[in-house]
């Protein structure tokens, strides 16, 4: 994934960056931004290119390491909630008065959420996930589009 900030620190080898959160990754935090929410927030990235303060510049993240946050985040609850409904009506002839599909089936959507916060929680605490990648002239309009 690829984003365009402004250096706003430099510290040794690493830079914060200031750049505009994509409305698609809403409160994500898979790239190294700290701050949740849309809107321009700061994220610190390797600084290969020896950027200084108050350059534009292009960061890049792990692509792969996004697509894994996506899957976390979006498609393992509806698994787990799949799962639970599955086992439930396989046992519920055991227990003729409670609907265990049902009961089963939000058990483990429940446990998949504890499991996304545990692995969102683990994933913030990544040390570098974006890399400082090129220097953009002070003639630069904007992207042409989000390569997101």
């Amino acid at each position: 994934m690829e984003q365009i900030g402004l250096v706003v620190e430099v510290k040794d080898d690493m830079a914060i960056v200031a750049v505009q959160r994509h409305d698609v990754c809403a409160k994500c935090g898979a790239c190294g931004v700290a701050v949740s929410g849309r809107g321009e927030t700061q994220l610190k990235a390797l600084n290969k290119v020896n950027a200084t303060v108050g350059q534009t510049v292009k960061v890049t993240s792990d692509t792969a390491y996004v697509l894994k946050a996506s899957f976390v985040v979006y498609l393992l609850p509806i698994l787990a909630l799949l799962l639970g409904i599955y086992v439930g009506q396989q046992v519920e002839g055991n227990f003729a008065a409670l609907r265990m599909d049902i009961i089963l089936g939000f058990a483990f959507l429940l446990a998949s959420y504890l499991l996304v916060r545990s692995y969102d929680r683990k994933a913030a605490k990544q040390k570098v996930l974006a890399t400082v990648v090129e220097i953009i002239p002070e003639s630069y309009s904007g992207p042409e589009d989000e390569k997101c």
